[in-house]
């Protein structure tokens, strides 16, 4: 439970006053999952002299502002308070939780939401729209006092919604991992770039953070016979590597088995990512023509 304070002294906890970000509020959300109960007090100005745990203020181990300040992943993102608490205390929290492979689970949070937030915080996120997209730093934002509000009080609703947030990326990465897993022990089977599966799971990402050379996944579909579907080609891209067929776009059943030859075909989508065939071996053969 998440308690504000504006005495120092009852407080563990320190991190800035003012605006707030989903990365200060998602550090706290993080500490208090880590922590259990924790007391905080939100300040204007702090320097960290080692006796409470200061994030995003205090220019100590968890502050991303002062000067010269260089600490970046591989791919050239800088930390911010929530990535360098992540870094310290990501492995301690699942391996609290106890989820079965804290270091692969790990990896997936900081690609799924640690990256995002730290890249947006320090100004190293871009997003070229015709529209509006509210990202979820966007979102967290939207709790900052309006009209007077009380400072402290919005905080804490950010806190609260964050913290839902939190669990359920935290249920995603588990479920991710378990589709990497299976996919992973799919690998010696994948020939001519297709990977065939027993039944549905959510591939995508796991054929993106596997970095596997793929085209085509066959699954059996849930309305019966059997889904092709194309790999984009970056991680949740809808332009396929190789479409299927352009003159099969739309088309179902007879008119659709008329003019690819398929005799099982069911329904290929006008996007030209997705085909349904009745048998194995047409959906393997709408591949084959595809490529053709």
């Amino acid at each position: 439970m998440l308690t504000l304070t504006k005495d120092l002294n009852k407080a563990r906890f320190v991190t800035h006053a003012g605006n707030f970000h989903a990365d200060d509020v998602f550090s706290t959300v993080f500490l208090e999952k880590l922590y259990g109960n924790i007391t905080l007090i939100r300040l204007k100005e702090y320097i960290d002299d080692g006796t409470k745990l200061a994030y995003d203020i205090g220019l100590g181990e968890f502050d991303h502002h002062q000067k010269d300040y260089n600490k970046k992943r591989k791919n050239g993102i800088h930390y911010s308070s929530f990535g360098l608490l992540w870094s310290a205390y990501g492995l301690k929290y699942l391996n609290q939780i106890k989820v079965s492979d804290p270091e692969e689970t790990f990896k997936i949070i900081d690609y799924l939401l640690v990256n995002q937030i730290d890249a947006i915080d320090n100004g190293e996120f871009n997003l070229k729209s015709k529209y509006n997209i509210y990202t979820l730093s966007d979102i967290i934002e939207l709790f900052r006092p309006k009209n007077n509000e009380d400072e402290d009080a919005c905080f804490k609703n950010a806190v609260k919604y964050a913290s839902k947030i939190f669990d359920l990326i935290i249920e995603n990465a588990i479920t991710k991992l378990e589709s990497i897993n299976i996919i992973k022990n799919k690998i010696p089977e994948i020939k001519d770039k297709i990977l065939i599966l027993d039944k549905y799971i959510p591939y995508e990402f796991a054929i993106f953070y596997l970095n596997l050379d793929i085209n085509f996944v066959i699954y059996p579909s849930n309305r019966g016979g059997y889904a092709v579907h194309t790999i984009p080609t970056f991680y949740k891209g809808f332009k396929p590597k190789i479409p299927f067929n352009k003159k099969w776009a739309g088309l179902r059943d007879k008119e659709l088995q008329k003019i690819s030859g398929i005799k099982t075909a069911i329904f290929c989508h006008n996007n030209l990512f997705l085909c349904i065939t009745s048998t194995l071996d047409d959906a393997l053969k709408s591949i084959k023509l595809s490529i053709k």
